[in-house]
């Protein structure tokens, strides 16, 4: 069973982010399922490694949109991500020294992004669908 999804009340209706955000949980889940199957610790290690280099990108493009369109809560926005992205390395060290990964530590990653999606993405969301209706 999977550890989180999708649906629509997270979405933000923005197709490519979106589009993302589904991706990401997956790779959360493909994480839980790989750690659940007892996979080895290469083929877990590899997962987080493709976990952390997915979020990077796509915290990349969120705040490419984000200044393309002026946001104003961009830089705050930013440290949240860098926060996640520290979490991400964190976990992963941890992991690469010996500790295991727990149901709270997959948890934790879904949680984070199902209350930052709901909260500061949907922010962001209202501010450039604001300016595609002010603008269009």
């Amino acid at each position: 069973m999977a550890i989180f999804e999708w649906d629509d009340s997270i979405a933000l209706g923005i197709p490519i982010i979106d589009e993302q955000h589904k991706a990401l949980f997956c790779w959360i889940n493909n994480l839980d399922e790989a750690v659940n199957r007892g996979d080895g610790a290469g083929a877990v290690g590899e997962v987080i490694w493709k976990l952390i280099t997915y979020v990077a990108e796509h915290f990349r493009i969120e705040e490419q949109l984000m200044l393309s369109s002026n946001f104003p809560g961009l830089t705050s926005h930013r440290i949240e991500h860098d926060l996640f992205v520290s979490r991400l390395r964190e976990i992963q060290v941890n992991f690469n020294d010996g500790h295991e990964l727990g149901k709270n530590i997959l948890e934790f990653l879904a949680g984070w992004l199902v209350n930052h999606i709901k909260g500061t993405d949907q922010g962001y969301s209202r501010f450039i669908q604001q300016q595609l209706t002010a603008n269009g």
